[in-house]
């Protein structure tokens, strides 16, 4: 059997599944790498005729050019694949399964500070026109609530409510996710603005049923838009260089990293940012040094507890 009719088969049993169209694309993209490698290295396409020798050539390749991170997602999405042909019975053994994921640095995750959060949403706070007031909303979503630039652009109307947001996340999975009361009255200052901008341009009869939408009351179709907010105000308000993403996801690693200086432990941490794997989620842990870690443990000692209790 031909590793392109397996991989196509792949992808429906990807869609019958329910995964999302992103995922598919993903999986799609990283597993054809291998296929046209195959095809263009051993001159082979059929499956029975793949050793694991291949697929350590493949990995040993890759590393000419490609990060390791960026290796082990293509190991991960070959194990998958590998998995499914075993289940169908098209293979006895996954050969990709002892394949071993190359040691990656583990990199500080420098982030927006607290300042320059204030200073971001200030940015755009100053005026008072619909775009402004969107943009200045779209950061204080990121930064008070975590999500994903995607999950964003998703946000209804019907997610929103007081106290919370409550939406289907990344794999399809229901979240919901607390907002401030802060949060909870810009949003509702942003509305009011919402609905008399579209009020007023009477030539837009319909509005997409979407929180952020554009200037012309359409869902944002992408991440662009979202980045280009982000980045802009990032610049004008004087980012540190040190960091060096100034991204929606930025957001998502400030708001993450207050939650661990705040006390939240990391399993409520990880079910707020949707993570399926607490392992993620302690690479925010990462750009915590050891100054904040001492400042945040100073005085919540394990001893300093019990004499506070009286049991010492």
């Amino acid at each position: 059997m031909l590793l392109r009719e397996i991989l196509d088969e792949f992808l429906l049993d990807c869609r019958i599944r329910n995964l999302s169209k992103r995922t598919i694309t993903t999986y799609d993209y990283q597993i054809s790498i291998f296929v046209n490698y195959m095809e263009s290295e051993f001159d082979e396409s059929k499956l029975l005729k793949v050793k694991k020798v291949h697929i350590k050539k493949y990995v040993l390749d890759l590393q000419e050019t490609k990060k390791a991170t960026y290796i082990n997602q293509l190991i991960k999405t070959l194990k998958l694949f590998f998995k499914y042909m075993v289940k169908e019975e098209y293979i006895e053994k996954n050969i990709v399964e002892d394949i071993s994921y190359l040691k990656t640095e583990r990199a500080l995750l420098n982030t927006f500070n607290d300042s320059e959060v204030s200073s971001m949403i200030n940015y755009y706070g100053k005026n008072k026109d619909f775009i402004s007031q969107r943009n200045k909303v779209i950061i204080e979503i990121f930064a008070d609530c975590g999500l994903r630039a995607q999950e964003v652009r998703e946000l209804k109307n019907e997610n929103m409510f007081d106290t919370y947001i409550k939406f289907f996340g990344k794999g399809r999975k229901e979240r919901i996710v607390p907002i401030s009361p802060y949060l909870s009255y810009s949003l509702k200052k942003y509305n009011r603005t919402k609905k008399g901008y579209f009020n007023n341009l009477r030539r837009y009869r319909e509005i997409d049923d979407y929180l952020f939408v554009t200037k012309s009351g359409q869902q944002l179709k992408n991440n662009v838009l979202l980045e280009k907010i982000v980045n802009e105000a990032s610049y004008h308000v004087g980012v540190r260089d040190e960091v060096q993403r100034k991204s929606c996801h930025s957001l998502r690693h400030y708001y993450a990293q207050k939650l661990l200086k705040s006390g939240v432990n990391l399993y409520t941490i990880s079910r707020l940012l949707g993570h399926s794997n607490i392992k993620t989620t302690q690479t925010y842990l990462n750009s915590l040094t050891n100054e904040e870690i001492l400042t945040d443990v100073k005085g919540i000692t394990p001893l300093t507890r019990l004499i506070e209790e009286n049991k010492l």
